[in-house]
């Protein structure tokens, strides 16, 4: 009887320390996505504090004629931005606006700010499988008094890559004949880094963009200035890479360049490389340059 209540007892406690354990995975998992989840929302508040992502919405949330009474006070605000910082407002102008691009021009054009978009288009990724979690577009802002347009391509994606492979590649492309580089700028938070600008006589610079991460600022920008008059093409591809198998890799992809692009420069392909595919996606615009 002693042994077979030993037994019973034995076995019992072996279904405590099983069910304990995954118990223990449980909340270690819950506690870490929380953990997460406060470290986004205190990335969020820190991001939305900045001031020109405040000025942004401040313009999307205000009418015409609200913009018009603070005319002076806005004018200054975006005029004492500095590039990176006018990069980064150009972006939130450009991202999740409730305003149309008609309305965006007009309420920039108060504001002495030329500023031009393409409706944006939907990516469809492997992982990522519903078009409406991410998009691509092209956008070009410049203020009055400055002599160089910054030329940027946004995406947002509201999902995590799930079999992320090698850095994903963007590049901003624009016809050489008519604009000539300046300078280039990256978010400088880990999700979109500078990759290769030795082609940027003939048109066209390179990011990589880490797509597992979900960050705030999804955006690249290069400024150009003026060669002479005319419609300076420009457009951007995204070329999205996944992993074919369970396990993800890293590193950047391997590419070449390419005469002949859309914009009149240069573009890229990306070479093939075993267990991991890739995709590209194409967003153009033009912009009319004035006389000097």
């Amino acid at each position: 009887m002693l042994k077979k209540t030993f037994a019973a007892v034995a076995t019992l406690g072996l279904s405590i320390s099983i069910f304990g354990g995954s118990a223990y995975a449980q909340t270690q998992s819950y506690t870490q996505s929380k953990l997460e989840s406060a470290q986004y929302e205190k990335e969020l508040k820190e991001y939305n504090a900045k001031e020109e992502v405040q000025l942004a919405s401040n313009i999307q949330d205000s009418s015409l004629k609200e913009i018009k009474a603070e005319k002076k006070e806005l004018m200054d605000q975006v005029e004492n931005l500095s590039d990176d910082e006018f990069n980064r407002f150009l972006y939130n102008i450009a991202k999740d606006n409730s305003d149309t691009i008609k309305e965006k021009q007009k309420k920039l054009d108060l504001l002495d700010v030329e500023f031009r978009q393409e409706e944006k288009r939907p990516i469809s990724t492997m992982a990522i499988t519903n078009p409406t979690k991410i998009w691509i577009g092209v956008y070009d802002g410049k203020r009055g008094g400055q002599d160089f347009y910054h030329i940027g391509v946004a995406w947002q994606n509201k999902e995590v890559e799930k079999n992320p492979a090698t850095l994903d590649v963007v590049s901003i492309e624009w016809d050489p004949k008519y604009g000539k580089f300046y300078t280039a700028s990256s978010t400088g938070d880990g999700i979109t880094t500078k990759r290769d600008g030795s082609n940027r006589d003939k048109g066209i610079y390179l990011f990589n963009v880490n797509d597992s991460k979900k960050k705030f600022d999804s955006y690249a920008t290069v400024q150009v200035t003026r060669k002479k008059a005319g419609w300076l093409e420009y457009g951007a591809k995204y070329t999205h890479t996944y992993s074919t198998k369970s396990k993800s890799t890293t590193g950047q992809a391997g590419i070449n360049f390419n005469k002949g692009g859309s914009s009149g420069g240069y573009s890229y392909s990306v070479t093939k490389t075993t267990n991991i595919s890739s995709w590209p996606r194409y967003d153009e615009n033009a912009v009319n340059i004035k006389p000097f």
